[in-house]
This record gives structure tokens, sequence and C-alpha cells, in this order.
């Protein structure tokens, strides 16, 4: 299999460590811009690198897009337009315009988004857990995400330009959005929010955002923040029902913890156990595997996180409850 990932650098170095390790890969090239990156790469991990993505897509069996979200349209474009199968890093372009664009160019080439997240073992185990009914109906969930990330929003990174990439919301809470959904197996069905700077400054976006989504029978709050300097430990996810209240930890070292009758019991991750931790791999595993199942799970999904991210932005900008849809 030879794989092309346009990026090697942030996130793109992530996804160079897992493809190196891909069982199967015959070829692995990086293509950048930065010629001192790619010779560093090329010397360390013996990989091919290009300046020229064209050139590279004429012997690439599958391509991966890890490069700053304000890019992705364009470089997608021409991989599609090459016929070659193409996962996007989160989120799928710099906005929801572009991504259903880009789905309608694609055709029948298979187009897949990063969705990490709902590869991973934990959040896999505690959406589960929720199908069952071990918490009974969903009533108030909270979603924080608390860091000291002022660094990314500064410079001449794309993070730093709002245009460029957006802010904290869709570039960062973008996974909790539709994480809400997904684990909580229900509808968000309208959004209050508000987001702020509390560290950065223009031309960069927000750092962070609080909104209230609403479902049947209840709400999910979000906090992202990349403007705390002291980030408290929390769980990665706290869902209160009328039956228990479930703990999702932020790592699958920790145990997903169930209350109930003012007990705390610690459930394992059943059949999970055994997936590997690394959700991002599993992730690329699984569009290598079958690049046409992976993008019919994933390009609709993130299609909707992008329009939930857009809403959001809608609803704190205008200050109004806005109905989701």
């Amino acid at each position: 299999m030879r794989v092309v990932l346009v990026g090697g650098s942030g996130h793109g170095f992530n996804h160079l460590q897992v493809w190196r390790k891909l069982p199967g890969l015959t070829r692995l090239t990086v293509v950048g811009r930065d010629t001192g990156r790619l010779a560093e790469l090329a010397a360390q991990y013996e990989v091919a690198t290009s300046l020229d993505l064209a050139a590279a897509l004429s012997e690439a069996d599958l391509v991966d897009i890890a490069t700053p979200t304000d890019t992705h349209f364009d470089l997608a474009r021409q991989a599609v337009a090459a016929g070659v199968p193409t996962i996007v890093e989160k989120p799928a372009c710099r906005t929801v315009a572009q991504a259903e664009a880009l789905a309608a160019e694609a055709g029948s080439t298979p187009l897949a988004c990063v969705l990490n997240y709902r590869c991973s073992p934990v959040w896999l185990r505690a959406r589960e857990l929720v199908a069952w009914g071990a918490i009974g109906r969903p009533l108030l969930s909270m979603w924080p995400v608390l860091a000291d990330n002022r660094h990314l929003m500064v410079g001449d990174g794309f993070r730093a330009d709002a245009a460029r990439g957006g802010g904290a919301l869709l570039d960062g809470a973008f996974h909790i959005v539709g994480l809400m959904p997904w684990v909580l197996g229900t509808p968000m069905r309208a959004v209050t929010a508000w987001l702020g700077r509390l560290a950065s400054a223009p031309p960069a976006g927000e750092d962070t955002a609080m909104a209230i989504y609403e479902h049947d029978g209840g709400a999910a709050q979000l906090t992202y923040s990349w403007a705390v300097p002291n980030p408290a430990r929390m769980p990665a996810a706290t869902l209160i029902g009328t039956d228990a209240t479930l703990l999702v930890p932020r790592s699958a070292k920790q145990p997903i913890e169930l209350i109930r009758d003012r007990e705390t019991s610690e459930v394992d991750l059943g059949e999970y156990r055994t997936w590997p931790r690394n959700d991002l791999g599993n992730a690329l595993t699984r569009f290598a595997d079958n690049p046409a199942a992976a993008a019919g799970e994933t390009w609709a999904a993130a299609l909707g996180m992008q329009r939930m991210v857009e809403q959001t932005e809608l609803a704190a900008s205008t200050g109004a409850r806005v109905v989701l849809g």
C-alpha cells in the first residue's frame, strides 16, 4: 500500500507515526513545503518526500491530508480529482459550504474525515453503556476541556488567524460537539452559547467556548477553553441519567465509573479492552482497511458536526437561542 501524507508537522507528525507502522505499507511519501523539515523526516524515518502533490498522487493508493484547516479544501480537491481515496483531519474544511462542495466533487471516490474519538475504546464503551440503559434516560451532562494552550493562538500559525483556523470551538471543541449526540444517543435540538477571548487577541479567534445544547428530556453543557493557566483534573464527561451517573475518564488507563444508589463501581472496557488505545491509529487503520466504509461513516457525521459548530457560532454572535437542524 502506497500512502501519501500531506503535512509532516503538528498533527501531521502524529499521522506519520501511525502510517509508518501500518502492516502492508510499501511506501510512505510526505508532501510539504518546508524542504528542511522534509529532509529531517527523510533522514530520521526513511520516508520518501515531495514538494509536488500532483506527482505524489500519481503513485498513491491513499491520501491523508493533515494540514491547517484552511488548506483542506484545495488539497483534498486535488486528491479526489485524481481518484485517490482521501482522508482529511478534522474539521473537514473551513466551512460547511466547502465540505459540501468537496463531497460533491469527490463523487464515488472515498472521502473520509478523521473522527478518532469514535475509534476510542473509552468513548465506544461509554456509548454502549448509555445505549444499554446503564444511566437510564439522559438528563444532564457536562463536557469540559480546560487547557493552557495560549501558545497556539500567537505567532504565524494558522490558529492565530480566525479566518484560517476559526477559533477554539471549530478547531478543538469540534470533537466534543460530535461526541454529545453520538454518546448520548439523542440529537441536539437547540443551542445557546458564549464565545470569548480570555487570553487571545485579534486576529485570533475565541479561545473559550461555553454552550448549552438542548435535547429531548435534558441538556448538555460544553465548556471548552485553551486559556486556563492552571487546568483542573476532571472527567472527560459526566453523564447524569434518571437511574445513575457515568464518569467517563480521559484515558483508557483509568476506569469508567458508574454511580448508582450513592455507590460507585468501576466498569471495564468490555469487548473494547483488547483494542489499541491509540484512537488516531484506530481511525487511520480503519480507513486503510476499507476506505469506502470509513467515508460513509465519517464525512456525513463531520458535516453534521460542522453545522452544529456554525450554528453555535450564530447563537453566540446573536445572543439568541438557535434551533439546530
